[in-house]
């Protein structure tokens, strides 16, 4: 008898064997975090300042706002995944194919739109007089990338699932030196200003749309281009099923973003919301590579869930989290050795010393969170794969629509504006709690806990 073909992530891994597939996508979307968030704001902060910085950041809510439909679109792996798990390889690629034209409609929709409504648009984002000039250059080149950013999300999220994740990598660095090089040039050579970072941007999201299309192009792969269908309702149905947490997040984030950019603008001012940025950015380029973690891990989860195994289910829930704290670690001390570097490359030596104090101080306090942060996302993240939306909405919206914009109405309030540091460590840690809670009740469920019961596949509940 011939051995049953399995897909990559399929197969059976031990931890060892688990962090060699993961540790290509996690460097790349820490590297791609570290030198993209480097990229544009430390190219605005040291070269145009912090006004330029400030209206860079008032403006990145509307980003986040494309990323959470991104990440919505992105979900169309988990249930590719699952219908490989399932033997249905070819319906798998029918709906990859069909993803990547929806996403690209919906970015040229969304692009339409800032093209009639660009100031109302900043205006409700909060620009000031004084950040709109530099707001305004910026979006009228980025809103053209748009479809780019949107299809790129759906492609990165297949490399894995094509058994190819250093693509990811190699895709992550073609955008790294196009945005590097083209920003050096237009904003440091060239003086072309903020919209040069905009012009950086989309050389560098047209150029990883190149390389992605030339490898789904390529029938060899697991995952590739095939002919899309026309059950377009139904499949987003499905993508909005498994990733409507993600976007909810998303746009929980954007949400958190723009009243954190309004109390700081009331209270402190453009200052304020240029020093919050620096820290901000440079703890949540270190947070994306939990994304890169989850991302990577999350296929395998689903993989196992379409098979109804619970001891492999079970076993990959286990390792990751062994995995994830391990990353905690890691990325906590080098934020804390690196601080100093980080000060280094946002201000020159002549900025203010009130400035320099506001972002030590914010390094000192805000990396706190990310003790609790990659545990409650995995739980979300784990819930939503498993079937369980409802769950991990609730806890989804819980932290990052109620602790977050509930603590940072309240702390700055009651403690003035440098308790603002606080707002995120302690939000995180109520959220953990309430995560907790849940991963405890539903542990025989899906079968993580000693019992090693999984009563959804005992009773047919998938």
């Amino acid at each position: 008898m011939e051995k049953e073909n399995v897909s990559t992530i399929g197969r059976e891994f031990t931890l060892p064997q688990l962090f060699r597939f993961v540790a290509p996508p996690v460097f790349t979307r820490l590297l791609v975090s570290l030198l993209s968030t480097l990229d544009d704001s430390l190219f605005v902060s040291r070269f145009l300042g912090p006004n330029a910085l400030a209206a860079f950041s008032v403006a990145m809510p509307w980003f986040m706002f494309v990323d959470a439909i991104g990440m919505l679109m992105s979900s169309v792996s988990v249930v590719c995944s699952i219908k490989m798990g399932q033997k249905k390889n070819e319906e798998a690629k029918s709906d990859f194919t069909t993803s990547i034209l929806m996403s690209f409609f919906f970015g040229c929709c969304l692009t339409l739109f800032l093209v009639f409504f660009i100031r109302p648009v900043l205006r409700f984002l909060g620009e000031t007089e004084i950040l709109m000039p530099y707001a305004i250059s910026f979006f009228r080149i980025s809103r053209f990338y748009i479809p780019f950013i949107l299809i790129n999300y759906t492609f990165n999220s297949f490399f894995v699932i094509a058994g190819k994740p250093k693509c990811s990598m190699i895709s992550s660095a073609i955008n790294i030196v196009c945005q590097f090089f083209f920003d050096w040039l237009f904003i440091v050579r060239l003086q072309t200003g903020i919209v040069g970072a905009a012009y950086a941007n989309l050389i560098g999201n047209l150029a990883v749309t190149a390389f992605a299309l030339f490898f789904f192009f390529d029938r060899n792969n697991e995952i590739c281009f095939v002919r899309p269908h026309r059950n377009v309702l139904k499949l987003f149905a499905k993508i909005f099923r498994y990733g409507r947490m993600q976007a909810i997040t998303s746009l929980a984030i954007s949400l958190s973003s723009y009243i954190s950019n309004t109390v700081q603008l009331n209270i402190g001012g453009e200052q304020v919301v240029a020093a919050y940025t620096i820290v901000n950015n440079v703890v949540f380029m270190f947070m994306n590579s939990f994304f890169g973690l989850i991302g990577s891990t999350s296929p395998i989860a689903s993989y196992a869930f379409g098979e109804k195994n619970p001891k492999k289910l079970s076993r990959i829930i286990r390792q990751t989290i062994v995995l994830m704290s391990l990353l905690m670690v890691f990325i906590i001390s080098l934020i804390y050795f690196g601080k100093d570097l980080f000060l280094f490359l946002y201000l020159e030596e002549g900025s203010s010393q009130t400035m320099r104090e506001m972002v030590l101080r914010g390094f000192s306090i805000y990396p706190l969170a990310l003790i609790f942060f990659g545990y409650n996302v995995y739980a979300q993240d784990l819930l939503n794969v498993l079937g369980n939306q409802k769950v991990s909405l609730f806890l989804s919206v819980m932290e990052n629509v109620i602790f977050q914009n509930l603590f940072m109405i309240i702390i700055p309030f009651l403690f003035g504006i440098d308790a603002v540091w606080f707002v995120f460590p302690v939000a995180e840690v109520f959220s953990f709690a309430v995560t907790a809670f849940f991963a405890w009740k539903f542990r025989d469920v899906y079968g993580y806990g000693r019992s090693g019961e999984a009563t959804i596949f005992t009773q047919g509940n998938i």
